[in-house]
């Protein structure tokens, strides 16, 4: 398998180049294109085969907020498959060595290979207070993770404490602890309009996106149109 990442940083897109006999996995709804000779399937994937242990593995993603399918796309022959996000945003491709497990927040997941273990995380009541998700996507093993961002992004190695606001955190490797907490005193939490924020702590790298994607909901939600029955 081989990935590019184009029409990078606003408008990215994943090219995925796979051999005869070789997948990739995808969140439904990515694809945007792809050569003759691409097959797909849609299935709760689970890397220990199907039955209970992948219909488990679907109902946990969709409390993290993804899919309970996912879409396989496998070569037989040499083809390729484009994938991009919803959002307007960046793409990272992240090799993962088995070494490290990736703890991605459930809307910046975009594709992995099938050697990936996905599974969810509960990430605890401070998640619910935070205003973000209660679960999270932890990827372990050895292959190819494609996440995406809302904005650009870009990655921190954290060493000791790190804070940031909790809308703009794509992924962050396991080695990292976090705690949700105020801005100061709880006058400058909502004077601020900053809300609540992110303290990492520990040893490990944290990939963070530009633009806050549930601020950018807030704003532009109330300027549309009501939905017809």
């Amino acid at each position: 398998m081989n990935i590019e990442i184009l029409h990078r940083p606003a408008y990215a897109v994943a090219d995925v180049h796979l051999a005869n006999g070789e997948c990739v996995l995808s969140e439904g709804g990515a694809m945007v294109s792809m050569s003759d000779g691409i097959g797909v399937t849609t299935s709760t994937f689970s890397r220990g085969g199907g039955g209970a242990g992948a219909l488990l593995k679907g109902l946990k993603r969709m409390l993290s907020g993804e899919s309970f399918f996912l879409n396989k796309f496998t070569a037989s022959k040499d083809g390729h498959v484009s994938l991009a996000p919803t959002l307007v945003g960046d793409i990272e491709h992240i090799k993962l060595d088995g070494t490290k497990n990736l703890i991605v927040q459930s809307s910046s997941f975009l594709g992995s290979s099938e050697s990936l273990e996905m599974d969810t995380q509960f990430g605890g009541l401070k998640g619910l207070f935070s205003g973000e998700a209660l679960f999270w996507i932890k990827f372990s093993g050895s292959g190819d993770l494609l996440i995406n961002s809302f904005g650009g992004i870009f990655h921190v190695d954290v060493d000791g404490t790190y804070i940031c606001d909790t809308g703009h955190i794509a992924a962050f490797e396991d080695t990292l602890s976090y705690k949700i907490k105020k801005v100061g005193g709880w006058k400058a939490t909502i004077l601020s309009g900053e809300g609540l924020v992110c303290e990492f702590e520990g040893k490990g790298r944290l990939y963070m996106q530009t633009h806050n994607a549930p601020e950018f909901g807030r704003l532009v939600g109330p300027k549309l149109p009501p939905r017809k029955q």
